[in-house]
């Protein structure tokens, strides 16, 4: 008996028809893979499975911030307001303050002094930052030197009685100063009080009248009605020692010690030697040995090589030549006003170049010109 043939063309048909709508399903869903409407699946999640992760990620990082203000927090609770946590010798400053000094030209007008300096003198200054260390201008009537009284202005401006809000309790008159007569009618100051003084606590501050900075027996003086000199060519530089919080300085008291120290400048031992003659001399072994007008962080300024002490003319200070040790130390007192000095330049050569170099002397500061211990560094250019 002839077994029939089965025709399976069909259920092959039916196959290849079934694979390629699968197929056609599976490249539907890839093609829809931001969301799938068979799935519900959002980028091959579920809402749910979204909303957990998201939940975890908002509140792992909602802790983390937590911890992280915890901890700042607690950081915040181990320093002070006003006072720093390292000091003198522990902080990055040192014991060894620097000097710094006004006016100082503006940074826009940098540019102009160096391309001046370069097509009219033939100067190419190498290694050097103007806005920081030099000082050019053109005296006279016709001069540029508007912005170098303005930012002595500005730097005096909270030498001003009054400008220091509720800071008349902190300060107190450590020096007292009178005014006399010369018999040529000339006004000068004469100082009383005490010299010898004990260093400032942290509740006091010492007055600092801005009219200290008016030497009397000069002929141009270096007050702004004046233009600090720089109209007449003989310009006045404010010094200033940089503060440094509780660095109280140890002043040379014992004239014997300045007249052996190796390395001071003569002229600055000649003043010193003067200063207590007038002041110490004959008063006894105890005053002679220990004298309290020497109580002074003492100030120099000159040139730095040969040249330049050539070119530089004379110097004159005032109201001291140097900073009073009794306006020490610096603790961040209300209405604090550090001592400065006007030095000012009687006569230097005009068109030279001057490099200057001022330095600071007490017991246990030094000096290194490379990193500018215990001094400052300025270039000078009068036309």
């Amino acid at each position: 008996m002839k077994t029939p043939s089965r025709d399976t063309s069909f259920d092959n048909n039916a196959d290849d028809k079934t694979q390629l709508a699968t197929r056609m399903e599976k490249d539907d869903d890839d093609n829809n893979f931001m969301f799938n409407r068979k799935s519900k699946e959002i980028m091959g999640r579920s809402l749910w499975s979204w909303l957990r992760i998201i939940g975890f990620n908002l509140f792992f990082t909602a802790g983390l911030a937590a911890f992280w203000g915890l901890c700042l927090w607690v950081f915040y609770q181990t320093l002070d307001n006003y006072t720093p946590k390292l000091q003198t010798t522990s902080s990055f400053i040192g014991a060894n303050p620097g000097l710094g000094f006004r006016p100082m030209r503006r940074v826009i007008k940098s540019i102009q002094i160096i391309q001046y300096l370069i097509n009219n003198h033939g100067y190419i200054l190498q290694n050097t930052d103007p806005y920081s260390s030099l000082i050019w201008f053109v005296h006279g009537g016709a001069g540029n030197w508007d912005d170098f009284k303005e930012d002595l202005d500005a730097f005096l401006a909270e030498y001003e009685p009054g400008y220091w809000a509720n800071a008349g309790a902190s300060q107190t008159k450590c020096k007292n100063l009178n005014w006399i007569y010369h018999k040529c009618n000339v006004i000068y100051f004469t100082s009383l009080g005490n010299w010898d003084r004990p260093p400032l606590n942290k509740e006091e501050a010492c007055e600092f009248n801005k009219e200290w900075l008016s030497d009397q027996g000069s002929d141009i003086k270096c007050i702004s009605e004046e233009h600090y000199g720089y109209y007449h060519g003989k310009p006045c530089m404010l010094l200033k020692l940089n503060r440094v919080y509780g660095w109280n300085p140890i002043p040379y008291f014992n004239v014997t010690m300045v007249e052996n120290h190796q390395t001071m400048p003569k002229d600055l031992k000649q003043h010193i030697r003067k200063t207590w003659e007038e002041n110490c001399r004959g008063r006894g072994f105890e005053i002679e040995d220990r004298c309290p007008e020497l109580n002074m962080v003492w100030l120099h300024c000159d040139g730095e090589d040969d040249p330049d002490k050539e070119n530089i003319g004379s110097v004159s200070y005032t109201p001291w030549r140097g900073f009073p040790a009794y306006f020490f130390p610096y603790w961040n007192q209300l209405g604090y006003l550090q001592p400065v000095v006007m030095v000012q330049l009687k006569n230097p050569t005009p068109g030279v170049l001057i490099n200057i170099e001022c330095t600071a002397w007490a017991n246990f500061i030094d000096h290194d010109r490379a990193k500018m211990k215990g001094s400052v560094h300025i270039e000078f250019l009068m036309d």
